[in-house]
């Protein structure tokens, strides 16, 4: 598909909304991560973690996981998918394999390292000419040790 000038910028600031949240999951700054996506944000993780909604809520969610549950992380996006809906509109698909190490000290068990393989399912919105996430869907393909009930890919 031939593309615009302007589409192709699109297309790399879409993708770099995607790296940042990873970097900054990583790097335990759930401010910043929450900033990536709307105020009236939806966010579904699967599992326990469905409809959440608004940006203060997603900034709770993270900042439980990156400063209570995982002393370290690795979020790794790949294979990005873009498809343009309007001028300011985006749907996009991306593979995630990320690593969790849990805050040993938080838990009474001995919880192992953790992987959880996936697919962020976004749907992203331009405002005030930066692209943002107003829903991510997260299905899982595939875990190691991971504690949390998951929701998987539908392969049918």
């Amino acid at each position: 598909m031939p593309y615009t000038t302007s589409q192709l910028s699109d297309l790399q600031d879409i993708t770099d909304v995607l790296h940042a949240y990873a970097r900054a999951i990583d790097d335990n700054r759930p401010a910043d991560v929450a900033a990536l996506f709307t105020d009236d944000v939806v966010l579904d993780y699967g599992g326990d973690y469905t409809n959440l909604i608004g940006r203060p809520l997603a900034q709770k969610f993270f900042a439980g996981g990156t400063s209570r549950l995982y002393k370290r992380s690795a979020h790794h996006v790949s294979n990005v998918e873009i498809e343009f809906t309007g001028d300011d509109a985006a749907n996009s698909i991306a593979y995630v394999n990320a690593w969790h190490e849990f805050n040993q000290e938080e838990f009474d068990v001995d919880m192992p390292n953790a992987w959880i393989y996936g697919r962020y399912i976004d749907e992203l919105v331009r405002k005030d000419d930066t692209w943002l996430i107003a829903k991510r869907t997260f299905r899982a393909m595939g875990h190691d040790a991971w504690q949390s009930p998951c929701t998987y890919i539908d392969r049918s």
